[in-house]
């Protein structure tokens, strides 16, 4: 992959994000005016409530105070699109996960509090004087102003809270809408949506900052006013007196709101621009092909360093296998000139095809390591069932009525020798080294054992059980828009491919999607990562059931010309008699 198309790929994003990072900004000056809307309401003098909201919120004094809001917003943006565009990593355990994320989760928490102590202490300067000030006047001197302070730490509150619902432990992901809507009335959407929400979602926890507050607010002001060496004011120090202040409550609810929201907002804007629909070119112009102004579906698919470009390629060819799609799909099948021959579809297909078998072996390294994998029950030692005991018992009553004997013995089970015996030599040396690892491997599993029995430590240290396995599967819904879009591509070629050049592909294609099914067939009884149920695996099974059905019920009368093995016949028959489910 070339520099040019990856610095191309990331220019693309960048501006996705600066776009995400700009109605940040405008949704705080949004915010901004509805939060003083609610706090001057006035429904005797509506005009003059509206006009004085409008001439504060456009006037120098408020540009000039929102500045530091907004510089924390863009830290933000800027953090928040480098966790959406990095790739993911897999932590074995617990104990690396928080080593290998523990500067990224710092600083989103720092970035967390600072936006809420901000937003905090920009809305108090619009507030009752009551609440504007840290210090206020007391007769002859000045106090801590309890009501200031509750705010504060609500904004704070309120900024952790969201981190720790949120970010703690779940990293950013970028969620590809079903139906693609303009941006407009996703804009106008998301904003009512969440507006509405986070004044419902930040009631109890106002409350639980409220009563958090009640517990250590005393021991706050306490060292505020050692630190600026004056008098903590003692009003708000019983929790009745804080439960019964009707406008500090109205206030911390609605600054809670405000602030869930903004963040709300930011994250949502940032993966519904990533994850906006993108057609790349099927053959580059040679024209402009030296000055790499456009990255063709080939480029986009190879390109792991942005994963987001690439899933966005993968919606792209599944998009290509629609009914609308008929022009490109026709450039797919079209052969090079000069010389005729069927560039676009090998380098198409290769690509699918080598995505596909990556994701099919990292799986299958992921299975083997699960416990139920590596110890499957031996079928010679299985029980038989009733009926074969019954008949063996009536097939020897009958023999000793009539005095028939039997031809051959039965034969002796042999022993089965000692895991790591079988072929040992006779030389001495070789049989003495066996021993020591033998005695080696069981103290190894005996200390093993012994430290993950001690509590927490297999919490830390240990690996779950199907973890791996869950993480491969988390990243799989390329691989799911993929199959179905080269499955799409071959369906529709029977009658669009003029030239047949998906036919010498397409045992490849049908190889590799049945080596996937069976892979994902072993998952079928395993629990993986504590789970019965993975969304991520019965989505992936369906989609590659979809798209062996739809291959075969294109191509099934030629089925036996294209397909060698009698394995895969044998595995494709269900799909031909459409009896899997």
């Amino acid at each position: 992959m070339s520099s040019a198309v990856n610095l191309e790929c990331k220019k693309l994003c960048m501006f996705r994000c600066l776009y995400a990072v700009g109605l940040s900004i405008a949704m705080q000056y949004l915010l901004l005016t509805i939060f003083l809307l609610f706090v001057n309401f006035d429904i005797f003098h509506p005009i003059t409530w509206i006009a004085t909201t409008f001439r504060l919120m456009y006037s120098f004094y408020t540009w000039l105070s929102i500045m530091p809001l907004i510089s924390s917003v863009i830290v933000f943006g800027i953090l928040l699109g480098k966790s959406f565009l990095s790739v993911k990593k897999y932590y074995a355990t617990r104990f690396r996960w928080f080593f290998g994320t523990a500067l990224r989760k710092f600083t989103f928490l720092g970035i967390h509090l600072m936006v809420g102590f901000l937003t905090a202490w920009l809305y108090a300067r619009f507030l009752h004087p009551d609440y504007r000030t840290l210090l206020l006047p007391y007769f002859d001197r000045e106090v801590i102003n309890s009501r200031y302070t509750f705010l504060v730490f609500i904004g704070i509150s309120s900024g952790f809270y969201f981190f720790a619902k949120e970010n703690l432990k779940n990293e950013s992901e970028i969620e590809f809408p079903i139906i693609q809507e303009k941006k407009f009335i996703k804009i106008r959407s998301l904003v009512y949506s969440i507006l509405y929400t986070s004044l419902v979602k930040s009631l109890v926890p106002t409350l639980c900052f409220a009563f958090v507050y009640w517990i250590i607010g005393n021991s706050l002001n306490r060292a505020l006013a050692n630190s600026f060496g004056s008098e903590i004011d003692e009003t708000y120090n019983s929790l009745f007196t804080i439960f019964t202040s009707p406008r500090m409550l109205f206030y911390a609810w609605i600054l809670c709101s405000q602030i869930l929201s903004n963040m709300e907002l930011m994250r949502h804007f940032f993966s519904f621009l990533l994850a906006e629909e993108m057609h790349f070119v099927v053959e580059k112009n040679p024209v402009v092909a030296a000055s790499q102004t456009e990255v063709s579906l080939v480029e986009a698919l190879a390109l792991k360093e942005v994963p987001v470009v690439q899933q966005m390629a993968c919606l792209d060819l599944y998009n290509l296998s629609s009914a609308k799609a008929v022009k490109r799909r026709l450039e797919v099948f079209a052969l090079s000139i000069p010389g005729g021959h069927p560039y676009n579809w090998n380098q198409l297909s290769g690509q699918c095809l080598s995505l596909i078998n990556e994701f099919t072996e990292e799986l299958a390294s992921s299975v083997k390591k699960i416990s139920t994998m590596k110890n499957p029950p031996p079928f010679a030692q299985l029980k038989p069932s009733a009926s074969e005991t019954a008949e063996r018992i009536l097939l020897r009553q009958y023999n000793e009525t009539y005095g028939i004997r039997r031809m051959m013995a039965d034969p002796v089970e042999q022993p089965q020798p000692a895991c790591g015996t079988s072929g040992q030599s006779n030389n001495p040396c070789d049989r003495v080294n066996e021993i020591l690892e033998n005695i080696q491997k069981s103290i190894e599993e005996s200390a093993k054992a012994a430290f993950y029995a001690v509590p927490g430590v297999f919490y830390l240290f240990g690996e779950q059980d199907g973890a791996k396995t869950a993480f491969v599967l988390s990243n799989s819904q390329a691989i799911v828009w993929l199959t179905q879009g080269l499955a799409g591509i071959c369906a529709s070629s029977l009658h669009e491919d003029k030239y047949g050049v998906v036919q010498n592909e397409l045992s490849k294609i049908i190889k590799s999607l049945l080596k996937l099914k069976l892979e994902l067939d072993k998952l079928n009884n395993v629990n993986l990562n504590g789970k019965k149920l993975d969304r991520n695996l019965i989505t992936l099974k369906n989609a590659v059931k979809r798209s062996l059905y739809r291959i075969c019920t294109v191509f099934g009368d030629y089925m036996r010309d294209l397909v060698d093995e009698q394995d895969d016949l044998r595995n494709l028959q269900c799909f031909l008699s459409y009896q899997e489910t």
